[in-house]
């Protein structure tokens, strides 16, 4: 962290790397995978209390502070009761952060609480959702993905950052992720790249995963009545998006 900082960057957000997953889906392979198959952690923090209570603190600047002689247990970094009450974030008491520590339904992404947080639009949330989905079955052949997996209360409050998984792990939020050792993934975004983010091209939203998903029914509704060279420039373009 402190060599990221020092660079003039700022740690990537859980809803940059959706947004940045959705931006690439579409670009050279080896791009793509970049992001779908590897771990991120991120610049959001999610808080533990002794009492069960859990906050989600969105760009913490606790953990931009943070440093290799940060006090740390068990991989979290341990925080006063009195820095604890100053941090802002949702808040949510012991037992209700909502169905955790298993792969979710689609419907259930799109509604839990910690998901909806971490990506602060609906929108967004719904299209990477999608996304992740549709790749995952692809894939994989996952029907479910995207769990929640909070790390347990201890006798002190604790923070650690919110860690993005992998596809092949179901793309899951993991909670519990270490900030003592070598595995350890932040990806810095430089200031240029702050400055344009919502302008370019990559942000409009002019088509979603269930827009594609419709498209591609129509055409398979067309193949047993239409002549095949007639269909080509569908698929052609279709291959574009």
């Amino acid at each position: 962290m402190p060599k990221l900082i020092a660079d003039g960057r700022v740690p990537m957000n859980v809803a940059q790397l959706m947004q940045k997953k959705l931006d690439v889906r579409n670009s050279d392979e080896k791009i793509k995978t970049s992001y779908m198959d590897n771990y991120f952690d991120t610049g959001d923090a999610v808080v533990y209390h002794p009492d069960g209570r859990v906050k989600i603190v969105l760009d913490s600047q606790t953990l931009r502070d943070m440093t290799p002689e940060s006090p740390r247990d068990g991989g979290a970094l341990i925080l006063g009761e009195d820095v604890y009450k100053t941090l802002q974030g949702e808040e949510f008491k012991k037992g209700k952060l909502g169905k955790i520590n298993d792969a979710l339904s689609k419907a259930d992404v799109k509604a839990h609480l910690v998901w909806k947080a971490l990506a602060r639009d609906q929108g967004l949330l719904n299209d990477y959702v999608d996304y992740i989905f549709a790749e995952g079955k692809q894939r994989f052949g996952y029907d479910t993905a995207m769990g929640v997996y909070p790390d347990s209360a201890s006798d002190k409050p604790k923070l650690r950052a919110w860690c993005v998984s992998w596809l092949v792990d179901r793309s899951f939020a993991n909670g519990r992720s270490s900030l003592d050792n070598y595995v350890g993934r932040f990806l810095g975004i430089a200031p240029e790249a702050l400055s344009v983010s919502g302008k370019g091209a990559s942000n409009i939203k002019a088509y979603t995963m269930v827009d594609l998903q419709s498209f591609d029914s129509a055409v398979k509704g067309l193949e047993a009545t239409v002549k095949p060279e007639l269909l080509k420039p569908f698929s052609d373009l279709r291959k574009k998006l």
